[in-house]
């Protein structure tokens, strides 16, 4: 350990006591060089003055040869302990008189050539003169001892002080260590706490306004800063950890390795792991399709600071099960790390949604496609009704002008059935088209269903097996019985024409269904309810996505040129449309086709009889007859005055309304078109209604969206007529609204 590292106490305790030892020491070498020099200054002068005196007394002795005189001055020396030899010289420099013993190892004086000098000692020359003459010298040589003794009480004095300093030193040190170091070290163990326990309330304690008190009042002050820092950090993670945690989105922190570091709820619920077990897991463990972390083709391989990228992927739960997510990664740096935060949306239900909105947007694309078809066959009806009304009608009048075993009513026969089979055609196009006028009544199917089959049964090939599922406590629709059957034929026909290849099973079943909310998405337009759901099955060829989604379509087919029109599924489509009810097929290529008819149910069926056809009758009242198509006007105009009825026919509105103005009571009932130039069918009997308001008035359309017989009756209109019209309902409909209009009149 260097001395920088030892404590401030020892610090100040080495301090203290290495100044003053050096202190005192330097001071008594400068004590001791002093009275040293100062001493032998002394001593010298005071030796050289002891010199002089014993050459005085000696001159006498010198000067008439006594050396015994010489000697005994000599031995006063004896006084003086440290005077060890004493000699007197004459002039020619012979020893004269001594006094001690000679020192060993004398040599000549380097300050006096010629003259003798002792290590260790010291030696005084003094001549002898008499008169100004030299008659002698004489020599002291003193051993130092006093210079010695004096030197050693000098250096215990200094020794003794240097010790008393050292003394002092150490005793200094609790009062300077009080004053200095305890603070600090105080402060440390202050600044010791507060790192170990991050409370940062706690404040080190001032004891005083020096140094260290300001360093405390800096300390505490720092501390303040940090604590406040530290407060609005933890503030900020609180809020940062709560949006994390509430946040909608699963929340990943894994570093640049693949290991995940950090997760929030929602990424454990979403992933049913504890946050435990998802922290030290690698993401490839929850995308298998990362598990290649490094690769290029990582979807971070190209993340930059500040550039987000966003991608789609699959995550794994801890069940096994996959589900897709919406994945937003960006790179951040933690403390110098640098890391990948990720945002992941679990989009199943996005999914799902977008598939269920195309599947809406098909069915709703059909259901256009099926109304423009319909305001099509709206549009083509009425004159295909107007050209089979001067069909139907001339070839009646044909027969009736001939002999029915001729060979010509016979061709005529075939000329009503072609025309019946047109009419017929017609119907199935309004139909499809979900603007025919139908009556509808309870019908309880089940008979229908066995009828059907028991018909079909007797027309297709044995290889073909029937299976019928009829739930015997099914309830009744509200439907034309016609319409019913129509339905059934198609679908199984088509069902044989899909096995008469390869034989195989006709399935044809009928149960109850609840339709809820739930199900509404599915079936578009279809009201929750109870419904009867009639199922047929076939395990035919089957057919692929896109016929399956054209099949109700009008005129397409999948048969050969001369085996269908293409009107089969398009009429059956229009009749379950027509009564509310729902018609949806599933097929696969190799696996056969279901169709599903969904028909809201009602109470039981009427029990009620057919009206039998009525016989031909006839009149004789005066009727007005409108029409804009001339053929028309003149077969209707024949045939009725054929029944004894005086008829006056008008080609035109205008026509029409001038005639009867000039006599408006001359006519018993007013027959016109309802679609004809400038002035609308309902417009006319209006106008003649006004001029009298008690004529009776029969409406005929080929086929109108703008009035149907409600309406028509709500007019001031007897009857409401679609086209083509037989005589014989023509007659009958004629005679009704006559007597009636006689009641009322009654």
């Amino acid at each position: 350990m260097t001395f920088r590292d030892r404590t401030i106490k020892t610090k100040l305790t080495a301090i203290l006591m290495s100044v003053g030892v050096i202190a005192v020491f330097l001071a008594c070498i400068v004590f001791y060089v002093m009275t040293t020099n100062n001493f032998r200054e002394a001593y010298d002068e005071d030796l050289g003055g002891l010199a002089r005196v014993i050459g005085r007394n000696c001159e006498a002795s010198l000067a008439f040869m006594i050396p015994d005189e010489a000697e005994r001055v000599l031995a006063s020396l004896s006084v003086r302990p440290s005077v060890v030899y004493a000699v007197v010289r004459d002039g020619n420099g012979k020893p004269f008189a001594s006094y001690g013993k000679e020192p060993k190892n004398a040599g000549l004086s380097a300050s006096s050539p010629g003259q003798v000098h002792w290590p260790g000692h010291i030696s005084v020359h003094q001549g002898i003169e008499v008169s100004g003459n030299a008659i002698g010298s004489v020599t002291l040589v003193d051993d130092m001892r006093v210079i010695r003794k004096s030197q050693i009480a000098a250096v215990s004095m200094m020794l003794l002080a240097m010790l008393v300093s050292i003394i002092a030193a150490f005793l200094m040190v609790p009062p300077l260590q009080r004053f200095i170091s305890d603070p600090i070290l105080a402060l440390s163990s202050s600044a010791e706490r507060i790192a170990k326990e991050r409370d940062f309330s706690l404040r080190a304690e001032k004891t005083g306004d020096d140094e260290v008190g300001r360093l405390v009042d800096s300390f505490n002050a720092m501390i303040g800063q940090i604590e406040e820092r530290n407060a609005e950090l933890q503030s900020s993670e609180k809020r940062f950890r709560t949006l994390v945690d509430q946040a909608v989105d699963s929340f990943f922190l894994f570093d640049t390795d693949g290991l995940i570091v950090d997760v929030n709820q929602r990424a454990c619920d979403t992933l049913g792991y504890r946050r435990e077990e998802l922290l030290g897991m690698t993401v490839g463990e929850i995308s298998p399709a990362l598990s290649g972390f490094d690769s290029a083709e990582a979807p971070w391989g190209s993340l930059k600071p500040l550039n987000a990228v966003t991608n789609e992927g699959v995550h794994r739960r801890k069940d096994g099960t996959d589900f897709p997510v919406e994945m937003r990664v960006g790179l951040m740096d933690i403390g110098g790390q640098r890391f990948i935060m990720g945002l992941a949306r679990d989009i199943s239900e996005r999914r799902e949604a977008e598939s269920e909105r195309r599947k809406l947007e098909a069915q709703l694309q059909q259901a256009q496609k099926m109304e423009a078809i319909g305001v099509l066959a709206g549009g083509i009806a009425h004159d295909f009704n107007n050209i089979l009304s001067a069909i139907i009608g001339y070839a009646t009048l044909a027969q009736m002008k001939i002999d029915a075993d001729t060979p010509a009513f016979r061709d005529i026969e075939q000329v009503h059935k072609a025309s019946n089979r047109a009419a017929d055609m017609v119907k199935q196009i309004l139909a499809f088209s979900r603007q025919a006028r139908q009556e509808r009544a309870p019908v309880d199917i089940r008979m229908i269903i066995k009828e059907a089959v028991k018909l079909l049964r007797a027309s297709i090939p044995v290889s073909i097996e029937i299976r019928q599922n009829i739930n015997a406590s099914s309830g009744s629709v509200l439907a034309d019985p016609t319409q019913i059957h129509q339905i059934l034929m198609n679908l199984c026909t088509n069902a044989y024409h899909a096995m008469r290849e390869k034989g195989g099973v006709l399935d044809v079943s009928l149960d109850e269904a609840r339709i809820t909310g739930n199900d509404i998405s599915a079936m578009l337009n279809l009201e929750p309810g109870s419904y009867l759901r009639l199922t047929v099955s076939d395990t035919g060829h089957g057919m692929d996505k896109a016929t399956a989604d054209r099949i109700f379509e009008p005129y397409f087919t999948t048969k050969p040129p001369g085996e269908g029109t293409g009107l089969g599924l398009s009429v059956v489509h229009g009749i379950v449309k027509s009564c509310n009810g729902h018609i949806s097929v599933y097929s696969e290529p190799g696996l056969g086709t279901s169709f599903h008819v969904y028909l809201p149910s009602v109470g039981a069926a009427s029990e009620g009889g057919q009206l039998g056809l009525k016989p031909l009758e006839h009149g004789t009242e005066h009727l007005l007859i409108v029409d804009d198509e001339e053929q028309i006007v003149l077969m209707e105009k024949e045939m009725l005055a054929g029944l004894g009825y005086t008829i006056t026919a008008c080609s035109t509105p205008e026509q029409a309304l001038e005639a009867f103005r000039v006599c408006p009571g001359s006519y018993d009932l007013v027959i016109t078109d309802m679609t004809m130039p400038h002035v609308m069918g309902t417009d006319l009997a209006l106008e003649m209604l006004r001029i009298r308001p008690d004529i009776p008035v029969i409406l005929c359309t080929g086929f109108s969206d703008l009035v149907d017989e409600k309406t028509a009756k709500s007019l001031g209109i007897r009857e409401f007529v679609m086209k083509p019209i037989l005589l014989t309902s023509l007659a009958g409909i004629i005679r009704k609204v006559m007597d009636e209009a006689g009641r009322h009149e009654a």
